[in-house]
Formats: structure tokens, sequence, C-alpha cells
């Protein structure tokens, strides 16, 4: 049933349906603030990059998330920046997040040169919109879906947001490749630190599927 959704964009010919890009979200002020904000707080090492749960935090063994991992609601600073990804959203993606059900949690990653994510879906026990903010040095997201075998690269810039739902969210994976650069228009483009903020609701209060 899932499968008969739409998973390419045929004016691109290539991108995923349901992948947003917006550049230039943030004003270069913003992107300091959140930067100062985050140096001042504390990172977790759970995994070989640095992060912060805020909201929930997600069990990266069982890939789960129950009510017991309620830390509390998101700190002032990061609920302010979940509105403006609201605001900022198509109409598509607002019909898709509940207007009384604020984004839960958010998870900070940064991400070093060589340092990247394995390609993945987000779990179920995640509402059906996933928003990412970029701070710091641009990277490519790679994009591959198993149904089409199909593969997008997104280049994700500094101040800039993501939002994947319908098949971007569902029926492809995303993920970053661990390497000191990237190639952009055909040229080599080395990498620098890279800070993201991703805010999600939450489906459920119990284990993922």
């Amino acid at each position: 049933m899932s499968l008969q959704l739409p998973l390419i964009d045929t004016e691109t010919g290539a991108a995923p349906i349901g992948l947003e890009y917006h550049p230039d979200f943030l004003a270069g002020s913003d992107e300091e603030r959140l930067l100062a904000q985050i140096d001042n707080s504390e990172w977790l090492s759970d995994l070989s990059r640095r992060v912060m749960h805020f909201g929930y935090k997600y069990d990266y063994t069982s890939r789960s998330l129950d009510e017991s991992a309620r830390i509390g609601p998101l700190p002032e600073w990061l609920a302010q920046l979940s509105h403006m990804v609201r605001e900022a959203a198509s109409e598509k993606a607002k019909r898709l997040l509940d207007p009384q059900q604020p984004f839960e949690q958010a998870i900070i990653n940064e991400y070093l040169p060589k340092q990247g994510i394995a390609p993945h879906i987000d779990r179920d026990c995640f509402g059906p919109v996933v928003a990412t903010v970029s701070l710091g040095s641009a990277v490519n997201m790679d994009f591959c879906c198993d149904f089409t075998g199909n593969d997008y690269t997104q280049r994700l810039e500094p101040r800039s947001l993501v939002l994947l739902y319908g098949a971007a969210r569902s029926k492809w994976q995303h993920g970053i490749a661990k390497r000191k650069f990237d190639i952009c228009n055909g040229r080599k483009v080395e990498r620098k630190q890279r800070v993201s903020i991703t805010f999600r609701t939450i489906a459920e209060a119990g284990p993922s599927a």
C-alpha cells in the first residue's frame, strides 16, 4: 500500500518527493548566537561524534524511545528556533504537523572533517516531519532509495533548513559520508566543523518498529 507513494520529483528528475530545502533560513547573526549557545552547553560522547539531546534522549542501542527517555521541555532558545522552522515550512509540511503538537525532541550533532552518519531512515517512534538546521560548514547529504535504485545529493549550506516528509522521510535513506571533503560543482571543497540541530515530534510512547 505505502509503495504507491510517488518517490521522485518528476520536475527535477531526481529529488525525493518530500525533500524541502530552504537556503538562508537563518541570518548570520542568528547562526552566531546559536553556536555561542551550543558552545556553552554540555556535549555527550555517546557516539564517535559529539551530541546533545533535548526533550527526549534517544537510545542508539535499542533504537527506540519511550516515556522514560523524557528529559523535559525544550529550552527557550530551541523552542524559539522550532517555531521559526514551523513558520518556514511549506503548506504541505504544515498539513502533516499537528498545530497542537510542538516539536518535542531535538538532537544536536557535531560533525568534524572525516565524520558522518550512515544512511538511515528515522525510526517510526518519530513523527512524519523531520527538520534539520545546519550551522558552520556546508556538507553533502546523500539520499538513496532501495525501491527505485535512485540516489540524490543535496548540498546543505550553513544557515539552511531541510525538511523531510512523505517519501523522503519514509522511503529514502539519508546519510553523510565520512570524508574530509565534498565534491561541489566539480570542485573539491574541504569540510570544517558543522553543527546540525534536528527537530522531531514524537509519534508514540513506546519502542519503535
